[in-house]
């Protein structure tokens, strides 16, 4: 392994600023650590605790094992481990419980919005730009209500996210089958609900910016196909980011990205955990 090789692999599986965050901190591990090319499980829970003594701050700890994790992918990847020794390893705190995630709704399940038709074909166009954003992008309340029709670009099949006190920005790729509702809305329907001149992509049926409290009525409807369970825009969400680790098995700090979390301890949350023997010495290191 040569350190090119391994700045090259997280420049392209990373941000920039990400990458060279990680590889400091990986830099500092291996210098720290000369052995840690062989370690185990519990050789990374006991170099965490160790830090753990020396850092109270939790999202510091955080990135410092995130870091770890993607040395570790470099190495199986490169073929030089056949197993990764702390994939499943999370650092968890009064502050930092995982999310239910047998609460969620799986990817064919969130389809299943799609499929309510309204009685006014402008709110049938508004309400599918609406749900497939919430569904494929995974957007909060406040992102949709802020999205304006410059925040689309169809011609390079993209939306772009403010950053908010809580979400960092991000540019997005639209999927292609959203490409012709989302042009059909822009282009035909939202200048028919139109009767304001506020820029704002998504409309209420008076044709003003749609609130935050409207989205959410928009999803009460939807709530009977799952009757038994808590359907709402913050659900709908969570569930999203749970199947891009889970399902789909996008990397944590890709995720982390298309989220828009500023923490990698807040993307951690949704990682389900399958080892029993894991969960205990995780337990055991880093108690609730």
């Amino acid at each position: 392994m040569t350190k090119l090789s391994l700045e090259l692999y997280l420049k392209e599986n990373l941000s920039i600023k990400t990458a060279e965050s990680y590889l400091y901190t990986i830099n500092h591990f291996l210098v720290t650590n000369p052995k840690a090319k062989r370690y185990t499980f519990q050789n990374i829970v006991s170099y965490m605790e160790e830090v753990s003594r020396k850092q109270s701050n939790i999202q510091y700890r955080v990135r410092i094992l995130s870091a770890i994790k993607k040395y570790y992918d470099f190495l199986v990847m490169a073929g030089m481990r056949n197993e990764h020794p702390c994939k499943q390893l999370t650092i968890k705190n009064k502050q930092n419980q995982s999310v239910q995630v047998q609460d969620l709704f799986s990817s064919e399940e969130l389809q299943l919005l799609l499929t309510r038709e309204n009685r006014y074909q402008f709110l049938d166009s508004r309400n599918s730009v609406l749900l497939s954003l919430l569904i494929y992008q995974g957007l909060t309340s406040e992102e949709l209500a802020e999205l304006t029709v410059k925040n689309i670009d169809l011609d390079a099949g993209t939306i772009y996210i403010k950053a908010s006190t809580n979400q960092n920005r991000r540019t997005l790729e639209l999927l292609n089958k959203q490409m012709i509702v989302f042009s059909k809305y822009i282009n035909e329907i939202r200048p028919e609900l139109l009767r304001c001149d506020k820029d704002k992509l998504l409309l209420s049926k008076l044709g003003k910016p749609i609130s935050v409290d409207g989205i959410h009525a928009i999803i009460e409807p939807l709530k009977s196909l799952f009757p038994d369970r808590n359907l709402n825009p913050r659900t709908i969400r969570m569930s999203v980011i749970c199947n891009w680790l889970n399902e789909k098995k996008i990397p944590l700090e890709r995720v982390q990205e298309l989220a828009g979390h500023k923490w990698p301890g807040t993307t951690e949350k949704y990682i389900k955990v399958d080892s029993f023997q894991q969960r205990e010495l995780i337990n055991r290191y880093f108690p609730i």
